[in-house]
């Protein structure tokens, strides 16, 4: 199954990503593919200036960049495969493409084990709240394959939306909460990140009207939402 198909022209609403915005054009926010550079900090482009190859004072063209769908469509197109057939990574040092993640962590220790360098983790780049945990400064990407997307069980995906995006760690289902929007967090985080804003820290939509009901009543963090 190829997730990274050509774009099409006709976008639905669940093409948007919401919050990015097109580093050259500023288009905001970016429908359909999501091209993210592998080597700059935060840059991102939509589908026209990636086929320009545009570029910026420190973004080169041959740049690795990493075609993304929107969450939602994501969502759907991994659903129900494991972490071994979601060959969409690529490898932010040389370019090549179409791994897994067992694969390109493989990839790194063959030919780049001794590399550091900045880079974005192009597995947090896809999965994670935008520029969270996804930049490497020192360690190579190997080490933080190693530290951060495997257990006991070997590398993992959150393909289904069970780690908290405010403090990216796994979410048990007794301590998850789900926004209106379908988002689920730990219900302390949420409320904690709820009290200074009103959108989901996901999608961006606005869910502050959930903020005057009650559950979980034997919780104080959990009196201001119902969800």
């Amino acid at each position: 199954m190829d997730v990274r198909a050509k774009p099409v022209q006709k976008l639905s609403v669940s093409n948007i990503h919401s919050g990015i915005v097109c580093d050259k054009c500023a288009t905001d926010p970016i429908e359909g593919f999501r091209y993210a550079c592998l080597v700059c900090e935060g840059y991102d482009l939509c589908t026209e200036c990636y086929q320009k190859k545009s570029t910026s004072e420190d973004h080169r063209a041959f740049h690795p960049m990493l075609p993304i769908l929107a969450p939602d469509d994501l969502a759907k197109a991994l659903k129900n495969l494991t972490p071994s057939q979601v060959k969409i990574f690529s490898c932010p040092y040389c370019g090549d493409g179409d791994f897994a993640i067992g694969k390109l962590a493989a990839h790194c220790l063959e030919y780049h084990s001794y590399k550091g360098g900045k880079v974005r983790c192009p597995i947090c780049v896809t999965f994670s709240v935008p520029d969270k945990k996804c930049w490497i400064a020192e360690d190579t990407l190997l080490l933080h394959l190693l530290m951060n997307h495997q257990n006991k069980d070997g590398y993992v995906l959150d393909l289904n939306g069970n780690e908290c995006s405010v403090c990216v760690e796994q979410i048990s289902a007794d301590e998850s909460k789900q926004l209106v929007c379908g988002h689920v967090f730990h219900g302390n985080c949420i409320n904690r990140w709820l009290r200074n804003k009103s959108t989901c820290p996901m999608c961006r939509k606005d869910v502050g009207s959930n903020r005057n009901r009650t559950t979980d009543s034997d919780s104080d963090d959990l009196h201001e939402i119902e969800f």
